[in-house]
């Protein structure tokens, strides 16, 4: 892939939690403490469908929802989810939690695949709630700590449902942290989201970052969930790190439908795919108002990877440390 359209100077974020850009581990390993690294996510999260749940709904292992799920809804005593600051758990634990009753939707969610779905609850926290608040989880009478917040992209989670923009800033940070290709990716995000989210600054440190990926963007809360990426370089999709390779040259992207052609494509009628945006030191390029599903979507988040060592498999030269791409990097 090649680098954005912008030059690399020295620049970059500050850490995330003094207002710094975003990077995110994607992979196995250890979680890093938040003063390392802004998002740690094992091995990544994996969508197959948005986030509000409709009643009847079938979840994939035989049993319907019967009432509804919405997780942009940080209150809902029905769901035993509530994500406001000063609640009491009943066990002398105060602070937001997710408690699921027995049968509930949340509880019937989270039945399907209780690590992956965990996983997402931990993402949704990370993403949308204010840096350092902790939100635990009761499930099935085990009580544990889901996961602390850390971009504040939906702060109104915590008091209803979340608003429209926070619900589109929330779902560009959840898709962007996508992985569907088993191994450790660590990303670097840029994007629209606010001046004090941090997302529109940059430090030296984001220079390890040099390869423009892709960019996010939708609302996966809404009742039709949308979910939408474009590339920077239009390559398979099985290629890309939030799919699922199939072989034969099928990919599962899960919930996202990737555009055809790059994020900076123009249509038949001279309307571009997204707009070009840079961070306030103006070195780092990121996308917005990106074109899609018959709008424009403002908060797009835009990825960028390391570097590739030798070995790694590649499909541009400008991917690899050494420059030189014949499959992998040599």
């Amino acid at each position: 892939m090649r680098r954005g359209g912008h030059r690399l100077a020295a620049a970059a974020a500050l850490p995330f939690l003094a207002l710094g850009c975003a990077m995110a581990d994607i992979g196995e390993g250890d979680d890093p403490g938040l003063d390392q690294v802004e998002f740690a996510a094992d091995n990544g999260i994996f969508l197959d469908n948005g986030l509000n749940l409709g009643n009847g709904l079938n979840l994939g292992n035989g049993t319907t929802l019967s009432n509804g799920l919405n997780l942009g809804n940080g209150i809902d005593v029905q769901n035993g989810l509530n994500l406001g600051n000063g609640l009491n758990l009943g066990n002398g634990i105060t602070g937001p939690f997710m408690a699921p009753p027995a049968g509930s939707g949340l509880e019937q969610w989270i039945d399907v695949d209780p690590a992956m779905r965990k996983k997402v609850l931990r993402y949704l926290v990370e993403c949308a709630l204010p840096a350092g608040v902790p939100v635990q989880i009761e499930y099935r009478g085990t009580l544990e700590t889901l996961g602390h917040g850390v971009a504040g992209l939906g702060p109104s989670l915590q008091v209803g449902t979340m608003t429209g923009a926070d619900q589109e800033r929330v779902t560009a940070c959840m898709l962007a942290r996508m992985n569907g290709t088993g191994r450790t990716v660590q990303i670097n995000m840029f994007g629209p989201m606010g001046a004090d989210s941090g997302f529109e600054t940059a430090s030296a440190a984001d220079e390890a970052f040099p390869v423009l990926e892709a960019a996010f963007f939708g609302n996966l809360f809404a009742a039709s969930p949308r979910a939408y990426a474009c590339q920077q370089e239009q390559i398979s999709l099985g290629e890309m790190r939030s799919c699922r390779d199939l072989g034969g040259g099928e990919a599962d992207c899960g919930v996202i439908e990737f555009s055809y052609g790059s994020c900076a494509a123009y249509t038949s009628g001279d309307y571009q795919q997204c707009r070009s945006g840079f961070t306030g030191n103006d070195t780092w390029q990121y996308y917005q108002d990106c074109l899609e599903g018959g709008r424009r979507w403002h908060y797009v988040l835009t990825t960028y990877l390391a570097l590739r060592p030798n070995g790694q498999a590649c499909v541009f030269n400008e991917e690899c440390a050494s420059q030189w791409c014949d499959g992998v990097c040599r």
